[in-house]
């Protein structure tokens, strides 16, 4: 009797609780449709987020410089929710108890990210290039500015949302697939031709 058993791909495993950027120009968009897709069970995308934020920018800084945190904060608000910038260091991020969006500067790009949550020297991360990964505090550091952007409504992010896990077990699958005789992860390049500037 074959046995049935439901088997998701590495790129699905890579990708789950993860909104992924489909444009070079929008990290910030998909990190905010990540939160409010997988933090706050609301039936949106990319495309939606996209031409809804562009309804509340300036289109022509959008085209040059990609969204900004202002540009999340207006566009949150319309749907009644609060979008609030903050400056922290690390050990206040490793104290937030939600997932939060933050900007790095990787290999001279600014790139939108989630923070899920920074524990025990690492920073479990939901990135829309990338999807779910895991950086060591001490690269993650100089790559931030300090800022975070957290997105607050009148509930909270759901307690079973992958934004609420870290990405240990994916990642921990990945290599054992990789020494078990698997395929090894593709290395990405990180760099395309544009990416959102705060």
């Amino acid at each position: 009797m074959p046995l049935n058993k439901p088997v998701k791909s590495m790129a699905e495993l890579r990708y789950r609780s993860v909104m992924r950027q489909q444009q070079d120009f929008s990290c910030g968009a998909a990190a905010v449709g990540t939160l409010l897709r997988y933090g706050y069970g609301m039936d949106i995308d990319e495309r939606r987020v996209i031409a809804d934020m562009m309804n509340v920018s300036d289109p022509k800084q959008v085209a040059e410089q990609g969204f900004s945190m202002l540009d999340m904060r207006n566009y949150v608000q319309t749907l009644g929710f609060r979008g609030r910038g903050y400056r922290v260091d690390m050990a206040a991020l490793r104290d937030l108890a939600i997932p939060v969006i933050v900007l790095l500067s990787v290999n001279g790009y600014q790139h939108f990210v989630v923070v899920k949550r920074a524990a025990q020297g690492r920073v479990f991360i939901a990135d829309p290039a990338l999807g779910n990964r895991i950086m060591q505090e001490w690269e993650f550091a100089p790559a931030w500015n300090g800022l975070v952007f957290a997105i607050v409504g009148d509930v909270s992010v759901q307690a079973d949302s992958g934004l609420m896990q870290t990405n240990a077990p994916t990642l921990r699958a990945r290599e054992n697939a990789a020494f078990s005789g698997g395929a090894l992860p593709i290395q990405m390049e990180f760099g395309p031709a544009r990416w959102d500037l705060f």
